[in-house]
């Protein structure tokens, strides 16, 4: 699988479909596909096709600590996951992306179109985190709970017994097959920015207190049976980002891509298909 440099460390990645600056079916820029916390590129599986099909090219890519890329002990920043992108999309030569990404890779998508606006076609926010959103107690309290684990047994069994039980994954649990994949990433990922204790700092206008600065148009999805937490963040986005769509899909929880994955087609090729032209 190939890869490129990105703020200091390797980054592999997939790229389908045509080559590097070359104008691809109904757009000239490709779509970038960010998966979420603790899974790799494979979360995507059922997508890529859909999109070559429709005559996008389509970048996918192991996120900084996931998959093969890199995993440095420090870094573990959404500045830092910004600069990975931005960098990435230089070695590819690519000047502006159609960013589509679920969870943790919605929040990377977020902080991306804010950092570098000009690089941002547009956006499809997958029951997104959201950086600077305080989650409710019971949320945060899963977290604590699940890095302190990771600390004192280490990440494998803790995301097995503290992670993969969680209500987040009910609704992908209801199909073996993809449970399972999701299981095999979570079980094979590092976790080091668990362990990472470097002084953090985040900047004084977080992504949470910006969201009227997008201008790029912006499609949020999110599963009618998501967490309360992630179902309020949605709201927060689509109510916030001017010309927002809010898109709901049925009978999904976290993990629309996997669990609907013909409707979640559907909708962000839906979305995609009515963007205008390039000129």
């Amino acid at each position: 699988m190939p890869h490129v440099d990105t703020d200091g460390i390797v980054t592999f990645y997939e790229d389908s479909g045509q080559g590097p600056g070359r104008q691809v079916g109904r757009h000239s820029a490709p779509v970038v596909l960010v998966h979420g916390h603790g899974a790799d590129l494979r979360l995507w599986d059922l997508q890529v096709s859909a999109l070559l099909e429709a005559g996008d090219r389509v970048i996918r890519y192991d996120v900084r600590g996931h998959g093969r890329s890199a995993t440095p002990p420090t870094g573990y920043t959404w500045q830092n996951y910004a600069l990975d992108l931005r960098d990435l999309l230089d070695g590819l030569r690519v000047l502006r992306a159609h960013v589509v990404g679920l969870s943790m890779g919605g929040g990377i998508a977020l902080q991306f179109a804010l950092d570098f606006p000009d690089r941002v076609s547009s956006l499809a926010l997958v029951d997104s985190a959201l950086p600077g959103f305080d989650y409710s107690p019971e949320f945060a309290g899963t977290i604590e709970e699940l890095v302190a684990a990771v600390r004192s047994e280490g990440p494998r069994a803790a995301f097995e017994r503290l992670w993969l039980t969680r209500p987040l994954f009910d609704g992908v649990r209801r199909f073996p097959d993809r449970f399972e994949l999701i299981r095999t990433m979570a079980l094979d990922y590092r976790a080091l920015d668990y362990l990472d204790e470097t002084p953090y700092a985040p900047p004084e206008r977080q992504a949470v207190d910006r969201l009227a600065e997008l201008r790029a148009p912006a499609l949020v999805l999110v599963g009618e049976l998501d967490i309360p937490d992630f179902q309020i963040i949605a709201e927060v986005l689509a109510g916030n980002i001017a010309g927002a769509r809010l898109k709901v899909i049925a009978d999904s929880g976290h993990i629309p891509p996997l669990e609907q994955p013909q409707a979640f087609n559907r909708a962000l090729l839906g979305f995609l298909g009515g963007l205008p032209t390039p000129q």
